[in-house]
């Protein structure tokens, strides 16, 4: 199977550190990957580079086997949605009228909504629990709210290819879960940087685990979340708890033993 998203060799200095180095991995259509590993990893770095705002030092990456560079922003704009994890606000508008903005890279100016983008803008609503919410500024949501909506505008671009960096950031336990599910339904090529391992370990096909802007680990979700690869990259004890009704392990950090005092 030929991949979407592929890297080759991509390496990024910031500031003169090195925030990706030499990192390779290529994604088949309709893969769930989570990326994950600590602060500083170079997570969200890594999806700015594949949605074009960053330009790799050196390496490559391809989109459907063609240099991401030799797209234009709309191409781009018709192949992924991107959910950034801090969105700037645009507070004079609604919920609605941000959603509908999903629409942009598929219309030229002046073109009419139709009846079929009215549909797609009440599914995204629906789907996002944020139909009550259609006519609120965007000043009154909380922050859960605003990242729904955000999601929300991704869902009505249609785009077969979603980017998102910290979904789940400000939102509850129900809708964190809500949220997922919503985008293993959707069947698309997904890279979702994760800050919660047991979530990116119950809603990802493959996992990259990222330390320092370089590969520790990449492939199926059990092969790259073990205790000993945890323990060593969070330098915090780890131990997977398993448990009868869950499919796979609980991923459970805990403290060092005690140093017992002379």
């Amino acid at each position: 199977m030929s991949a979407v998203l592929q890297l080759q060799q991509v390496s990024l200095q910031l500031g003169g550190r090195s925030v990706l180095d030499q990192v390779s991995w290529q994604l088949p259509a309709g893969r769930v990957l989570g990326v994950v590993g600590p602060n500083g990893a170079g997570k969200s770095t890594l999806l700015r580079v594949l949605y074009g705002e960053r330009v790799a030092d050196s390496g490559q990456v391809l989109l459907h086997q063609r240099d991401l560079a030799s797209y234009s922003r709309t191409e781009l704009a018709r192949q992924m949605a991107v959910v950034v994890q801090s969105p700037s606000p645009v507070f004079s508008l609604t919920t609605e009228q941000l959603v509908i903005l999903g629409l942009v890279p598929h219309k030229r100016w002046f073109d009419p909504t139709t009846s079929q983008d009215r549909q797609q803008l009440q599914l995204a609503l629906e789907k996002t629990g944020l139909l009550e919410l259609r006519h609120t500024k965007l000043e009154a949501l909380s922050g859960g709210e605003l990242q729904r909506a955000y999601i929300a505008r991704a869902l009505v671009q249609n785009a077969r290819i979603l980017l998102l960096d910290e979904p789940t950031n400000h939102l509850d336990v129900h809708y964190q879960h809500q949220i997922l599910q919503l985008i293993r339904q959707l069947q698309l090529t997904v890279v979702c940087c994760l800050h919660d391992l047991n979530l990116a370990a119950s809603y990802c096909d493959d996992i990259l685990l990222l330390d320092q802007g370089k590969v520790q680990a990449f492939g199926a979700v059990k092969e790259v979340l073990t205790a000993e690869r945890l323990s060593k990259v969070f330098q915090q004890p780890c131990t997977m708890l398993s448990h009868p009704d869950l499919p796979q392990a609980v991923i459970h950090f805990h403290a060092s033993p005690r140093q017992e005092t002379p």
